[in-house]
């Protein structure tokens, strides 16, 4: 069993290294589903894992559960061990209203790429329910030695599916703000946007300034399946950007969903236990005169984020009115439609009918 399972581990790397075409600067969005230390103790799976990442340069994941970064740290560890780089990572604030809660990280190559800024996005008070997302974007800014492209922000996104249309609406507020705060036009926002099939329609978008706007550029079509289903053909991942910087440098034809079940001759059984989404990928053009890296040194990995919200006071707020309600945690209003209500319409049907 021991012989098989090294083998299994170096065919996989074979192929890792045969599905490695690029010359660019290779970014991604990966919702592997509820990744946790579970998942990373299940060797078959992250060993699939390892080789789906070793494809890239900047990864983003979503959907860490757990308030630890153990599962993390763990993959990363493996991902070095197994391609003799150097990554690292850093990693959000453990987000979501009442009980489930989810992280982001971004991991990247240390020797060209350097996170130079971070913050979650505010969008309001929880405890009042004005606050706007399930869980707020967490926004890093990043140097690359690499790319032509030197500079660019990143915004990571899981919006909660029944809140899609409203979430997505308001990754336009998102952008204007990481404009705000970096300075800059080169900004991708990137994640599980949940953006199709049942949550988000076609009658929804005339309702989304993220894709009413002509400054923003989506580079995964509506077209696209980013489901490991094969009963669903959904487009919930996303990449969105902004910036001549980022949108010239874009290698034309890169950004798609990588179906790791076809390229590793995956069982369908296999496949599911490692995520019900393919990651989604683009390539940035190398700078080809750019030949210094970054000097490293011994180093923890896995950076802390910070903190998201703080303290927020409730006097404002009209406790009559619908708005928010959905997600309040205070228990100082005479009512609460959080339970209940699936959309932000039905919670005010609610609130109305009961309060």
């Amino acid at each position: 069993m021991r012989i098989q399972t090294m083998e299994l581990r170096v065919m996989f790397i074979v192929l890792g290294c045969l599905l490695q075409g690029s010359q660019g600067l290779m970014i991604t969005s990966f919702n592997i589903q509820r990744f946790s230390q579970r998942k990373v103790d299940d060797r078959p799976i992250l060993d699939i894992l390892i080789q789906i990442l070793q494809r890239y340069d900047l990864i983003t994941i979503q959907e860490i559960m757990g308030a630890e970064n153990s599962a993390v740290t763990d993959l990363v560890r493996e991902l070095n061990y197994v391609t003799n780089l150097t990554y690292n990572y850093i990693i959000s604030d453990h987000l979501g209203r009442r009980n489930y809660r989810e992280k982001y990280a971004f991991i990247f190559k240390e020797n060209i790429l350097k996170p130079v800024g971070w913050y979650h996005f505010d969008d309001g008070c929880e405890k009042c329910g004005t606050d706007t997302f399930m869980r707020e974007p967490f926004i890093v800014h990043f140097h690359s030695r690499s790319s032509i492209v030197k500079d660019f922000v990143l915004a990571a996104i899981h919006t909660s599916p029944n809140y899609a249309v409203r979430e997505v609406d308001a990754l336009y507020d998102v952008w204007a703000d990481a404009r705000k705060h970096f300075n800059t036009e080169d900004i991708l926002i990137l994640g599980d946007y949940n953006a199709a099939c049942r949550y988000v329609t076609n009658e929804d978008w005339p309702n989304i300034r993220l894709r009413q706007y002509p400054i923003f550029h989506w580079l995964i079509g509506d077209e696209v399946d980013t489901t490991f289903n094969t009963n669903t053909h959904c487009a919930y991942d996303r990449f969105v950007v902004t910036g001549e910087g980022l949108i010239d440098t874009i290698v034309p034809g890169s950004a798609k969903a990588f179906n790791f079940q076809r390229a590793f001759n995956l069982s369908y059984h296999t496949g599911q236990r490692v995520s019900d989404h393919y990651p989604i990928e683009f390539e940035l053009q190398d700078d080809p005169e750019s030949l210094v890296k970054y000097n490293l040194t011994k180093v923890k990995i896995g950076i802390g984020g910070g903190t998201s919200g703080g303290p927020c006071s409730c006097q404002e707020v009209d406790v009559y009115s619908c708005a928010g309600r959905c997600g309040a945690l205070s228990s100082d209003f005479p009512c609460s439609c959080a339970k209940s209500c699936k959309k932000i319409n039905d919670c005010c049907a609610d609130y109305r009918s009961h309060c």
